[in-house]
């Protein structure tokens, strides 16, 4: 296979074909040995890694995508797809792929392993610089992949994040809004927290520095937080608690299909875990985390609370989290003010706290995207 020779771990991933033992709590190497390998001529700049389970169509479409998107660039990108034990098509559309695409790497998982272990088992298995974990159901822009390419090589950033437009269906990279040249800030840990606060979860959008990563988790393990939902914030909390460089791009470069997710505890994910794990990694009374925090009162919970009073999402499970959700926020003033008052007062006196939080927000957005439009595109 192209390019794979040299990455002997990539090898052993196609030989193989399945994966052989079950979770584990190991670290990411840290030693001086495998940093210095990470600089190595050879060795690729990003993986981009597709978890998989039973979307051969969105599958297909997207690796037809990379495919295009990355010609030419196979000694740069590798891309790893998990498939984690699917019953549908999904094995003949990587078949299939292969055969026209030799570069890819295909893993199937034994059996189905869950969506945060199908994550962290490849995750565990990267060679390159950084690493790209992008849902089978998501999609890059035309255009958006060699751009953000030449940014990794030039920034470096310890985090990048790409903002998203949320379609239904999603059928192509030239969908949606244009990509031009992109708009990219340059922002220390305190802006990076206030822009993405709780959309750092959504990993298409997270492009993350593995080389950085083994220096600041100090033998942490990436699976820290497996159960919770956001297993991903076991790497990225580390590189803002580090603050170091973030890249923030203003052009919404993914399309992501919305309402496409489900199977978990929405508001306990997002009203209690999110919080305890930000608690957690950055000190509960640290800036940081009450930015975070404050950014998921302020920006997404409220909506997501009026929308499971006015009618609960079959996609999710049933749930009672305002205990819970009480004891993790109860020392923000936002909580008192807007969360708990759209989600526990009489429908006819929640009503007002919502429209009140609706102007806010789209004025906040309006205002964003204003102030996105006002940056310039980042130097070459």
């Amino acid at each position: 296979m192209d390019g794979l020779a040299v990455h002997p771990l990539l090898q052993k991933i196609v030989n193989s074909m399945t994966v052989s033992e079950g979770p584990s709590n190991r670290a990411i190497p840290t030693n001086s040995q495998e940093e210095a390998n990470l600089s190595a001529p050879g060795v690729p700049l990003l993986t981009i890694i597709v978890p998989t389970y039973n979307r051969a169509d969105c599958l297909a479409l997207l690796l037809a995508t990379l495919r295009s998107e990355l010609a030419g660039l196979d000694s740069e990108v590798t891309v790893m797809v998990s498939d984690n034990a699917s019953t549908d098509g999904t094995s003949e559309v990587t078949r299939a792929m292969q055969a026209e695409w030799p570069a890819l790497v295909v893993r199937r998982q034994f059996a189905n392993v869950g969506a945060e272990e199908n994550f962290c088992s490849c995750v565990d298995l990267v060679t390159s610089r950084h690493f790209w974990i992008i849902g089978d159901d998501d999609l890059p822009k035309r255009g958006v992949i060699r751009q953000i390419l030449a940014l990794l090589r030039e920034r470096e950033p310890w985090l990048l994040y790409m903002q998203s437009e949320w379609l239904v269906p999603v059928t192509g990279p030239d969908q949606g809004e244009r990509v031009g040249e992109l708009r990219t800030r340059q922002l220390d840990a305190t802006a990076f927290a206030t822009q993405v606060h709780v959309w750092m979860t959504f990993v298409s959008g997270v492009i993350v520095n593995r080389a950085q990563l083994q220096r600041t988790l100090q033998g942490q393990p990436i699976r820290r937080f497996s159960g919770t939902s956001l297993v991903q914030l076991g790497w990225i909390l580390p590189l803002l608690r580090a603050d170091g460089l973030f890249s923030y791009v203003s052009d919404r470069c993914i399309l992501a299909t919305k309402d496409n997710s489900g199977g978990y505890q929405l508001l306990t994910v997002f009203g209690v875990n999110f919080a305890r794990i930000v608690k957690e990694s950055l000190g509960a009374h640290s800036p940081l985390a009450r930015i975070l925090i404050k950014g998921a009162m302020l920006r997404y919970l409220p909506g997501r609370v009026w929308s499971d009073r006015r009618s609960r999402d079959e996609r999710f499970l049933i749930e009672n989290p305002w205990p819970a959700m009480r004891h993790e926020l109860s020392s923000f003033l936002l909580f008192w003010l807007i969360v708990w008052p759209i989600g526990r007062l009489p429908l006819s006196l929640a009503q007002p706290f919502y429209q009140s939080w609706r102007v806010f927000h789209r004025i906040d957005r309006d205002l964003e995207r204003l102030r996105d439009l006002q940056k310039l595109p980042v130097s070459r």
